[in-house]
């Protein structure tokens, strides 16, 4: 594993049009597309590594990712998901992953997931011959529930024909199509993936996520940290500013909202045991009612601004 990323050490600068609190994947792609847009943007961040869920640690000499398995669709520049990362001129190298996962069962057998949905199928039926009829039919429910669970979620369009399976388990749905508790065994093992059992997991979400198994899976070469690194590497080329071990306290507000053009926010670094108040307060417009809210529940955007700006955080403290 290479050497971390490590940000330029600056002061804020007076202003920014845009601050990202968090340097997830979502926050940094986020930055990227807004600093290649011109804006001057911070991303501040309260541990010593960037990547969020998208990070690695050592233990032992061992690395291990912090959450991450796989990343569907990234490393295909004709999906959506790709497209960007190409467009933004993030540099991973991605590496497409076949098989997928193998599932090591508790009767002492294996069970190796291949890349393409086609053969999974037919090594599932000829694992389970006994099964090939409800196999079958499992699966073609689960192609209509992923495509009217996309149009669902993504389009805003509830179709009748997935009401029936919105507050169906994975559990239920393979209690109704199957008899032999091997195969679900099989059909379950990803669950762990999802955070629940599948007597808690949503159908329509396990059938969604399912199908996306088989449309391209990839790792990022170098391990997740590289591609964090490589979002956060690209951000500072693009002029971003990165803001480390610094966690942000509060965003002060007004009427409700983030104060247009010059919201402040109070951050305490643990980088130093000194402390230090800056007096570059930003200033508001007139308010009798200017706030604090913690920066968990943030306040949308007014109408009409360009951003949430820092004038200097206020009562910046290192500490």
């Amino acid at each position: 594993m290479e050497r971390p990323f490590i940000p330029r050490r600056r002061e804020p600068a007076g202003r920014y049009d845009a601050v990202i609190i968090g340097s997830g994947v979502g926050g940094l792609t986020c930055a990227n597309l807004l600093a290649r847009d011109g804006l001057r943007v911070l991303l501040i961040e309260q541990h010593y590594r960037l990547g969020g869920y998208c990070s690695t640690f050592k233990r032992a000499g061992y690395v291990f990712d912090a959450a991450t398995h796989f990343y569907p669709l990234l490393g295909n520049p004709e999906t959506i998901t790709g497209r960007l990362l190409v467009g933004l001129g993030v540099p991973t190298r991605w590496v497409k992953m076949d098989p997928v996962d193998t599932f090591h069962l508790p009767d002492g057998t294996s069970f190796v997931v291949p890349a393409d949905l086609d053969a999974y199928l037919v090594r599932l039926k000829e694992r389970f011959p006994h099964q090939v009829a409800a196999i079958d039919a499992f699966f073609e429910l689960v192609e209509m529930v992923y495509l009217y669970g996309l149009l669902h979620f993504f389009r805003d369009h509830h179709a009748e024909r997935l009401r029936p399976y919105l507050d169906l388990t994975v559990r239920q749905a393979l209690d109704r199509h199957f008899d032999d508790e091997r195969i679900k065994l099989v059909l379950t093992a990803d669950c762990p993936h999802w955070g629940s059992p599948p007597e808690r997991t949503s159908f329509v979400f396990d059938s969604m996520l399912r199908l996306a198994y088989f449309q391209g899976n990839y790792y990022p070469a170098g391990g997740s940290q590289a591609f964090a690194d490589g979002l956060a590497r690209r951000f500072e080329e693009l002029g971003g500013h990165i803001l480390m071990s610094t966690r942000v306290d509060e965003i002060l507000v007004r009427d409700g909202a983030a104060a247009p053009a010059s919201t402040s926010m109070r951050t305490a670094s643990r980088r130093s045991s000194r402390s230090r108040t800056s007096d570059r307060r930003p200033r508001f417009a007139p308010s009798s009612s200017t706030t604090s809210t913690p920066s968990a529940s943030r306040p949308s955007r007014p109408p009409g601004t360009a951003g949430w700006c820092v004038s200097s955080p206020t009562r910046w403290a290192a500490r």
